[in-house]
C-alpha cells in the first residue's frame, strides 16, 4: 500500500507541473500574440520570442498526454488482448500487479463460480502448480465436489475478514493473503476460508490458491475446537468440504461461533433471574451457584488465552434463543483450573454478544443500560 501512495503522490506532481506548463506556455502565447498585432511593438522581437517560448511550454504537456494516451491505449488493448490466454485468475496474478482486495474478490469468485458449476478442471487451476502436482491432489479435488453443495457463489458473504503479509527485496516479492466469512445456504449456516498467493516473482509456481476450506455449523464447531487447543490444526488441509449431520455433532451458533453444545436438565433462566443469581458470586465454580445452574451447555479455552469461555442457554425471548456468554479467569500459573473467577457476563444471541446487556449488574452497560 506505500508503493500505491507513492506512486499516486508522483502521478499528483507530474500531473501539477505539466498544468503549470500548460498554463504558462498559454499565458506566454497570448502575450506573444497580442504584442505582436500591436503597432508600437513593430520591429521589436520580444512578441515573436514570447509567441515561441509558449508554443514550446504549450507542446510539452500536450505531446506528453498524446504519448500517454497513446501508451495507455496500446496498454489497455496489449493487457485485454492478453488476458483472453489466462485459463485462471492466478495466470493474471502471474502476469499482472493486482491488490489484495481485487484478489480476493476475484479468486472467492473464481472458486465459487467454478465449484457451482461443477468445472474440476477450471476449479482445480486456481490453485498453485505445486499443490496441483502433488500426488493425491486429484483425490482431494474428487472429495471435495463429492461433498459440495452448490449455490455459494450467489450467497451473501457475511462477516468477511482477512489480512496478508509480504516481502519485498528490490524486485524479489512474496505476497499472501487469507480471507473467511460465513454465509447461509438453504437455511443452514457454513463458514468458509481461502488463503492465496498472489505474486512470487521468483517462484510463481508457488502462486495461487494455498487453501480452501468449507465446513458447515456442525463440522466447524469440531473443527475449532480441536484449533483452540492446538494452533496448528488443519494447517496441512489444503483442501476440505465437511458437512456433518446434526445428528453427528450436537452444535450451535452463539456470537456468530460455532461450539459444540451439550443439552443439560437445567431449567432454562431468563436473562434477569440470571443476573440475580450471579451478583452474590465472584466465581463460577462456587458449589451454590454450581448447584443451581450446573455445567455450562458448551465451553471453550483457546491455548494462547488466559481465560475459559461458558456459555449457557437460557430462556427464549420473542422466540429467539438467548445465551448467557460467561467468562472466567485462569491464570498462567494455573492455567487448566476452570469455572474459576467470573471476568464478564453478557447475553449472546445466535448472531452476536450483547455487550450492552450484562449480566454482571455492577459493570457498565448493565442494569443502566438496561433501564433497570
Amino acid at each position: 500500500m506505500a508503493f500505491v501512495s507513492m506512486v499516486i503522490v508522483w502521478i499528483v506532481i507530474a500531473a501539477v507541473i505539466l498544468g503549470l506548463l500548460l498554463m504558462a506556455g498559454l499565458i506566454l502565447l497570448i502575450v506573444g500574440i497580442v504584442g505582436k498585432v500591436r503597432a508600437k511593438n513593430a520591429g521589436k522581437k520580444s512578441p515573436a520570442v514570447c509567441i515561441i517560448l509558449g508554443a514550446v511550454l504549450l507542446a510539452l504537456p500536450v505531446f506528453t498526454a498524446a504519448g500517454l494516451g497513446i501508451w495507455g491505449i496500446s496498454s489497455c488493448a496489449g493487457t485485454a488482448f492478453q488476458r483472453t490466454t489466462y485459463e485462471c485468475v492466478p495466470d493474471r496474478w502471474r502476469n499482472e500487479w493486482v491488490m489484495d482486495s481485487q484478489a480476493e474478490e476475484d479468486i472467492i469468485q473464481a472458486l465459487l463460480s467454478s465449484a457451482d458449476s461443477g468445472d474440476r478442471e477450471a476449479f482445480s487451476r486456481n490453485f498453485t502448480p505445486e499443490l496441483q502436482s502433488k500426488a493425491g491432489f486429484d483425490q482431494a479435488v474428487n472429495a471435495f465436489f463429492a461433498a459440495y453443495p452448490k449455490g455459494f457463489s450467489g450467497c451473501e458473504q457475511k462477516d468477511k475478514s482477512g489480512g496478508g503479509s509480504g516481502s519485498y527485496n528490490a524486485g524479489h516479492n512474496v505476497k499472501t493473503y487469507s480471507t473467511h466469512f460465513n454465509t447461509t445456504l438453504d437455511g443452514n449456516w457454513y463458514y468458509i476460508s481461502i488463503g492465496f498467493c498472489y505474486d512470487n516473482t521468483d517462484e510463481p509456481d508457488k502462486v495461487g490458491v494455498t487453501n480452501f476450506k468449507i465446513m458447515n455449523l456442525e463440522a466447524s464447531a469440531v473443527f475449532f475446537d480441536e484449533y483452540s487447543r492446538n494452533m496448528d490444526y488443519g494447517s496441512d488441509v489444503y483442501l476440505l468440504c465437511d458437512i456433518r449431520s446434526s445428528s453427528e455433532v450436537s452444535a450451535r451458533l452463539i456470537g456468530g461461533e460455532p461450539l459444540l453444545w451439550t443439552p443439560t436438565d437445567t431449567p432454562k433462566l431468563t436473562a434477569d433471574q440470571m443476573r440475580e443469581l450471579l451478583a452474590p458470586y465472584e466465581r463460577l465454580d462456587d458449589p451454590a451457584l454450581m448447584k443451581t445452574i450446573g455445567t455450562a451447555n458448551a465451553s471453550r479455552k483457546y491455548v494462547n488465552c488466559s481465560w475459559f469461555e461458558y456459555y449457557y442457554e437460557l430462556a427464549s425471548e420473542n422466540g429467539e434463543p438467548l445465551y448467557a456468554c460467561i467468562h472466567t479467569h485462569s491464570p498462567f500459573d494455573e492455567p487448566d483450573i476452570p469455572y474459576g473467577e467470573i471476568l464478564s457476563a453478557y447475553v449472546g444471541t445466535s448472531e452476536k454478544i450483547d455487550y450492552d446487556r450484562s449480566l454482571r449488574p455492577w459493570e457498565d452497560g448493565g442494569n443502566e443500560a438496561q433501564g433497570e
